[in-house]
């Protein structure tokens, strides 16, 4: 693996921001790796294998209009708005990074951005056992991993500058599920904070810069930016 396409992102809109990221792992490019930086208006996206009325406060969001997307991937609920940036990085299933064994795999990818984020926060970073990341115990990403017969695809959300009031209004923060519902995936709930409350010098657009530095360089990958795949 020696290089991989930087995907450009110009829409903000949830619906089609999802069916980009189904493009990404479905493609049948010969392209090894796809790195693609893109963020949302606000959104609830829920994860596959979830119960939309147990996860979202669903009065809420219709009275706001704010739309509830399932996303192809399994994992939590979560909520997005332009304060919130999304990564994702796709590439050939046995091409591997660090491991054969894919949750390692998206770990080390996870400890990749934690280390893109030590530019700017200087707090304690953990990357727990789920893949999701830390500052100070309080959690600022989750992630989720697809895998197809030739892809391998990991996506995470990264919490910079996010309305957090309206994160806790939207989602169901409570453990809501009724007993007979364990066919259904739980959100694993933890105490959240933005970047943007550890360091004053912190953007989206100095967090892109550093994420894309840090996969070139720790990838040993050169970059090549497209706007399709």
């Amino acid at each position: 693996m020696n290089r991989f396409v930087l995907l450009q992102s110009d829409t903000f809109n949830p619906e089609e921001n999802l069916r980009i990221e189904e493009s990404v792992l479905n493609s049948s490019s010969p392209l090894i790796g796809v790195l693609r930086l893109w963020q949302n208006e606000p959104c609830v996206v829920i994860g596959k294998f979830q119960n939309e009325e147990y996860e979202v406060n669903t009065s809420y969001v219709r009275e706001r209009g704010i739309p509830v997307i399932r996303r192809f991937t399994g994992g939590g609920t979560v909520y997005h708005d332009l304060g919130n940036l999304n990564i994702t990085f796709c590439k050939g299933r046995d091409d591997f990074i660090f491991s054969s064994y894919f949750i390692e795999e998206g770990r080390g990818i996870a400890e990749t951005i934690s280390r893109a984020l030590r530019d700017f926060v200087r707090e304690n970073i953990e990357v727990d056992k789920r893949n999701a990341i830390f500052v100070n115990r309080k959690k600022v990403s989750g992630s989720s991993i697809a895998i197809t017969r030739d892809r391998f695809f990991y996506h995470a959300s990264l919490l910079v500058n996010t309305n957090l009031a309206e994160l806790k209004r939207v989602i169901k923060w409570e453990e809501s599920y009724p007993d007979g519902t364990g066919r259904f995936v739980k959100s694993n709930r933890s105490e959240v904070a933005n970047l943007s409350s550890f360091s004053r010098d912190i953007s989206i657009e100095r967090i892109k810069e550093s994420i894309i530095k840090k996969f070139e360089k720790e990838f040993d990958l050169r970059a090549e930016t497209s706007s399709s795949i």
